[in-house]
């Protein structure tokens, strides 16, 4: 993206509109499957000299849950939005709220876009939120089928006091 245009004081604002087409995003062992490109719009105004910007997301991923191990299709959104500052030496520091650097009025937002996907996906993926997830004795999905498991869900350091009985 090219801001040059915003050096026109005629000019207050550019608008973005545009997707990115990326297959899938790995985070620390999840796999995430863009199922479309992601979509973005949005715009970088002017306010007292400095640049701004607000960018609202538009993507569709699939990935396995978290309880079921199941795979899954979600549509989700999320919203970019900070100020814009040139790269130099000394900008470094982020004081104001979130800072998106750009240098030589050249902005590249793949990069942004991605990590606030990133930011906005849930820690524990699920399916549904009511999801049962698989037995752990027989592997049966809970969601799908009953299981007739009998779980005994004691913690070893305290399956002595089970056998303990009260004295009357």
């Amino acid at each position: 993206m090219d801001l040059s245009e915003l050096r026109d004081k005629n000019v207050s604002s550019l608008i973005l509109k545009g997707d990115i087409k990326k297959d899938r995003i790995d985070i620390y062992g999840r796999k995430i499957e863009f199922v479309e490109p992601v979509k973005y719009d949005g715009e970088i105004y002017k306010v007292d000299g400095d640049y701004f910007i607000y960018l609202e997301i538009m993507y569709k991923y699939k990935e396995n849950c978290g309880r079921c191990l199941e795979p899954f299709t979600k549509e989700d959104r999320t919203v970019l939005s900070g100020k814009l500052e040139e790269r130099t030496n000394e900008s470094m520091e982020d004081d104001e709220g979130e800072v998106i650097y750009y240098s030589e009025d050249k902005l590249n937002l793949q990069e942004e876009i991605l990590n606030t996907i990133m930011l906005t996906l849930p820690m524990k993926p699920l399916c549904k939120e009511g999801c049962k997830g698989i037995c752990p004795q027989c592997g049966a999905n809970l969601n799908v089928e009953e299981c007739n498991c009998t779980i005994e869900d004691i913690d070893p350091r305290l399956a002595v006091l089970k056998d303990l009985r009260l004295k009357e």
